[in-house]
């Protein structure tokens, strides 16, 4: 089966597996398939149509890409194969494909507790062989958190068929789960111990993609409430200020908005970064920073933010006006 050039195809014994359990799909189910020039992924899509003949339930989108990186089948946009999975593998592929068409999870109480309040974005790596006995009870127990979490990205890989990645990580034993291309975990996994690293990760180690993904999710309010809890404000978090995207700036803002109202004395470390952003050469984030200002400053940032009063932009200039008059009530200064 690492012979790109071979022609893939499910025994019947596998079809006839497949056709039981792909029977008790509640609803139709669409599965991405990322096919690139890569040669492998002819095999990849043989796969899922032959998967597919035997479930009207089950509905390949078939993506065509122009580059050369690894076809890649989507469970959902936050869970995908990079592999082929027959065999002892199709077990673990099958069931999350079920509990996705029932929107279950086979995780303990504990594990769901949890992850209901875990908002770390984590991509786990799972590599795997599919001659390995202890393979699909790792990518099985990875699906499921894949399945009960969005802030979980999972990407299963067959360094059979990619041993480019074998390579990368250095992998001398399967199953290996990489997590976010640095801590590797070998071997079997209890699900304790994976769910206890989640919910154990570091927030002031973030990459700002991290904090990025929490505010797109909406969490923003859950992140407030972090940061108060640990007296910290993340500093990777406060590039997110100035990043392109408004809502993104948005939910920052809402951040830090519970942040200040929860603990005046901590937002306050953010003060010279957003004061320097008053200086930047884009209106709307000129006015953005005002606004925020505006939110959670005090009388120290007074000086600063009346400077715009003048801006070039009459807009701005009118934002930070009310910025302006808004800290002065709430402070009680004098006009």
């Amino acid at each position: 089966m690492s012979d790109p050039s071979s022609t893939y195809t499910l025994a019947s014994q596998e079809l006839t597996s497949a056709k039981s359990t792909l029977e008790e799909l509640q609803e139709r189910v669409i599965i991405k398939v990322n096919l690139t020039r890569n040669s492998l992924s002819s095999q990849f899509q043989t796969f899922i149509e032959e998967l597919a003949s035997v479930s009207e339930q089950l509905q390949p989108l078939y993506l065509n890409h122009s580059e050369d990186g690894p076809p890649t089948i989507e469970i959902q946009p936050n869970l995908r194969y990079m592999a082929l999975p027959n065999d002892r593998e199709m077990v673990p592929f099958l069931q999350s494909l079920l509990f996705r068409s029932k929107r279950e999870i086979s995780l303990t109480p504990r594990s769901v507790s949890a992850l209901e309040t875990f908002i770390t974005p984590t991509r786990f790596e799972v590599l795997m062989s599919p001659a390995c006995p202890h393979c699909p009870t790792v990518v099985g127990l990875v699906n499921q958190l894949a399945l009960a979490s969005t802030y979980v990205e999972a990407t299963i890989i067959d360094i059979t068929l990619f041993p480019d990645y074998g390579q990368k990580y250095g992998i001398k034993a399967v199953p290996t789960v990489v997590i976010d291309e640095q801590d590797k975990l070998v071997g079997t996994i209890s699900e304790e111990l994976l769910v206890d690293r989640l919910a154990n990760s570091d927030p002031s180690l973030f990459h700002p993609d991290s904090f990025r993904k929490i505010v797109k999710e909406g969490d923003a309010e859950r992140l407030a409430g972090m940061m108060v809890a640990d007296g910290d404000l993340y500093s990777g978090s406060l590039e997110l200020l100035a990043d392109p995207d408004w809502s993104v700036r948005m939910g920052m803002m809402v951040v830090l908005e519970g942040v200040a109202e929860r603990s005046p004395d901590l937002v306050q470390r953010a003060y010279p970064y957003i004061l320097d952003l008053l200086e930047h050469e884009d209106d709307n984030q000129r006015g953005d920073t005002a606004y925020l200002l505006g939110l959670i400053g005090d009388a120290s940032v007074m000086d600063r933010l009346e400077v715009l009063l003048n801006d070039a932009n009459p807009q701005v200039a009118e934002v930070a006006f009310e910025a302006v008059q808004r800290i002065r009530e709430r402070e009680n200064l004098g006009k």
